[in-house]
């Protein structure tokens, strides 16, 4: 039992000296080292470092040791300084500085590295004597750890543009929006959905992802390849950072024309009451993609029927470029009208799946009657900015005559207030098939004009297929009144006006888009205007009635301001497609509008401007021939050229143009190439060099427009080299007659193939003027 006790109280004994080895107030644990041989126990611990920290950044540790040893001693006695975790660093013990307490030493490290893992630094120092080494760890309480490209890294999700039909690069924007570094990882990419998205194909399917500091960003790129057939509109892709997914938008949009219906009918005239006869309906997708499904109705009328079948017609799919024709027999039951109308509507699916509906009118002609074509108009000069009260502004204008017109009344109409200064009616006793004539009226605005923007309307009367017509463009202009300005500073609604607007083109082709921006200004001097909505419309129908003549791509036609300043211009811009049958001029854009006062009172107003369109020429060159031939032998190059637009041009100088050949009959000039025509070109080409020789060929032409515009069509000629005379190289009288035996062998051989090679060379002329006697017989039949 005493043995017992004594065990116990040693025991305790034990205890309590080991605690009194152990340091006092340190916030991290003091470890015990065994004793070693000739060594103390001792103990480190140090304070924790309270500096805020990211990878890379620098801080120093004050290491406490516990010890009895002095500074020199325990300099002498270690032998090496390991620290570890945060920081990995082996200190030179000699270097180091130590710091003396009263019982213990502080050993100071400057300048270690965070590394950006975890918190902690573990320490350990080693001893010479070959003792146990005393072991320690120090908190780092405010670093900030690095994190993995999961967690720590951001997409860019903004919409990404793309083209169908093309292969285009798109930039991922990867940013580290965290507050510490983060490591390197993979970015993984794949379209969201296969199948709808079919036709989508990425070139990268895995990227590596850099280190990247807080705050830091970097740009990726990918190759995408889009079909030209994947479906317009928002296609996803997946990309997967680590383990984080993120969503990017592909908006594929398209340089191909949507599909588009073109209608033009054949064998229309010379219709007998009640005898049916069969028309001819082409229809043509000039768009760049397949219409699908499209069926053709014609609506009968009390003068007009189908004769057979039904009057709706299934036609299925009509490729890009690619014409069907519909035959349909149909009946007049009165011929007394010159001009029969007949409507024909459409309808198809288009590439977004979208069923797309047209209206036109067809005109049927009785027996004797001969239907011509109505006069074109065009704005060439319009009044720019905006015009103050007796500022002189002109109007000018072309009009072309397809057909011969008789007894034209041209008249230029503007509203009251604003009067014209030169002639405005002009009368044309005739105009000739393909006549263009130019007209230029100038006006000025009268103090009875108030601030705002008015149409002028051109309009040409005259007798067409036996009916009364007017035909009419338009174009518009901006007045501001300024004593009218200056009485609504204290008195007076407020007053809007289109205060300028601009189209790009300024032009604008049938059958493409254009850019639209229109300017709102608040003409009133202190009053406000809010609530402000603004409707675009256009009246007009393209050619035949194919619908309206411009319509909004992928927006609305309503505008809205919440409000506008005393004389404040909002400009608000609005893309606009030309349907393709839209006939070549000025056409009239009404901005109805409703806004509020200060008050709250509802005010309206309208206005106007124009809008220029021409249509697309377009040249096409084809079956051009010329022979391949010899130096100096002549040879006629012919070329047919083809109006292929969708209007006539003018003034048309054809020529050929080249280096190593002369031309003979080279220009050829055609007053007149309407739309669907063609001419044959046939110059003749005399080479002069051997070889392959490329020329051109020169088309200058003038459009409706009055722009003359030139296209080049390249070709090339195969000449050979011309045949030696063989009397000149093989004259007999010249050949020596003294020459050896063996020599005169192979002037015997010469002859004998200088005579064979003059019989395939007479073989070869005569077949070809044969093969040319033949031609010109063909033609002659």
């Amino acid at each position: 039992m005493k043995l017992r006790n004594r065990f116990v109280t040693m025991l305790m004994a034990g205890i309590v000296a080991s605690a009194s080895l152990s340091p006092v107030g340190g916030s991290l644990f003091a470890q015990q080292v065994e004793e070693g041989v000739n060594s103390e126990s001792m103990s480190i611990s140090g304070s924790p470092v309270t500096k805020q920290l990211e990878k890379g950044d620098q801080f120093n540790l004050f290491i406490d040791v516990y010890t009895t040893k002095s500074v020199d001693e325990l300099r002498k006695s270690m032998q090496y300084i390991e620290l570890e975790g945060s920081t990995t660093h082996s200190v030179d013990v000699q270097g180091v500085q130590i710091i003396e307490k009263e019982n213990t030493k502080t050993i100071v490290v400057m300048d270690l590295v965070y590394n950006g893992t975890g918190k902690m630094v573990d320490i350990e120092i080693g001893f010479k004597d070959g003792s146990k080494g005393a072991k320690g760890s120090i908190t780092l309480e405010n670093a900030q750890s690095t994190l993995t490209a999961s967690m720590g890294l951001t997409l860019s999700e903004n919409v990404l543009n793309v083209v169908a039909g093309e292969t285009q690069q798109i930039t991922l924007t990867v940013k580290n929006n965290s507050k510490a570094y983060v490591e390197a990882g993979t970015m993984e990419l794949k379209i969201k959905d296969p199948k709808s998205a079919k036709g989508i194909q990425l070139k990268k399917k895995k990227i590596d992802l850099s280190a990247m500091d807080k705050g830091a960003q970097k740009e990726y790129y990918v190759s995408v390849e889009i079909d030209k057939d994947v479906t317009r509109g928002i296609h996803e892709m997946e990309v997967k950072i680590g383990e984080a997914i993120h969503t990017v938008k592909l908006k594929v949009d398209s340089n191909f024309m949507p599909p588009s219906l073109e209608v033009a009918v054949n064998k229309t005239s010379a219709f007998e009451q009640n005898v049916p006869k069969t028309v001819e309906v082409s229809i043509k997708n000039v768009g760049h993609v397949a219409a699908k499904n499209v069926k053709l109705e014609i609506v009968p009328n009390e003068k007009v029927f189908v004769a057979n079948g039904s009057n709706v017609r299934h036609v299925e799919n009509i490729e890009s470029g690619k014409t069907q024709v519909v035959p349909i027999s149909l009946a007049v039951g009165d011929t007394s009208s010159a001009n029969l109308p007949v409507e024909l509507k459409l309808s198809y699916i288009n590439d977004l799946g979208e069923t797309q509906t047209s209206s036109q009118f067809i005109y049927l002609s009785s027996k004797g009657s001969v239907v011509q074509k109505e006069l074109e108009m065009l704005t060439t000069v319009e009044p720019i900015g905006i015009k103050k009260v007796g500022d002189n502004f002109n109007v000018g204008f072309k009009v072309t005559a397809p057909d011969e017109a008789k007894n034209v009344k041209i008249s230029v109409k503007a509203p009251d207030g604003i009067v014209s200064k030169s002639k405005s009616i002009f009368i044309e006793p005739k105009l000739t098939a393909g006549q263009s004539k130019s007209y230029q009226v100038t006006f000025v605005a009268t103090q009875g004009v108030t601030t705002g923007t008015y149409p002028i309307e051109i309009v040409a009367e005259y007798m067409l297929n036996g009916k009364e017509v007017a035909i009419n463009t338009y174009t518009t202009v901006s007045i501001e009144h300024a004593k009218e300005n200056t009485e609504e500073k204290t008195k007076g609604k407020p007053k809007v006006i289109i205060g300028t607007y601009s189209s790009n083109p300024v032009v604008v082709k049938a059958g493409e888009s254009f850019d639209l921006s229109i300017g709102f200004l608040n003409t009133h001097h202190n009053k406000t205007v809010k609530n402000l909505k603004a409707n675009l419309t256009v009246k007009e129908q393209g050619e035949k009635d194919t619908g309206s003549v411009f319509t909004p791509v992928n927006a609305s036609n309503t505008f809205y301001i919440s409000e506008l300043t005393p004389g404040q211009t909002e400009i608000k811009n609005i893309q606009l497609y030309t349907i393709p049958s839209a006939k070549p001029k000025t056409y009239e854009i009404t901005l109805e509008m409703e806004y509020e006062d200060e008050k709250g009172e509802a005010i309206t107003a309208t206005e106007h401007f124009g809008i220029p369109v021409e249509q697309v020429t377009k040249l096409e060159v084809a079956e051009v021939k010329v022979e391949t031939v010899e130096v100096g032998t002549p040879t006629e190059l012919t070329a047919n050229i083809y109006n292929t637009g969708k209007t006539g041009i003018s003034n048309v100088r054809i020529k050929t143009i080249g280096e190593g050949f002369k031309v003979e009959d080279n220009t050829m000039i055609i007053g007149n190439l309407e739309q669907g025509s063609s001419k044959t070109y046939m110059p003749t080409l005399i080479p002069e060099q051997s070889g392959t020789l490329t020329g051109q060929i020169e088309i200058e032409y003038e459009e409706i427009t009055g722009q003359v515009q030139t296209y080049h069509y390249d070709f090339q000629l195969e000449v050979s080299e011309s045949m030696p005379n063989i009397d000149d190289q093989f004259n007999m009288n010249e050949m020596p007659m003294e020459e050896e035996k063996s020599g005169q062998g192979f002037v015997i051989l010469g002859i004998i193939l200088g005579v064979g090679a003059a019989a395939g060379v007479t073989t070869l002329v005569l077949k070809k003027w044969k093969r040319r006697l033949e031609e010109m017989n063909r033609d002659e039949d």
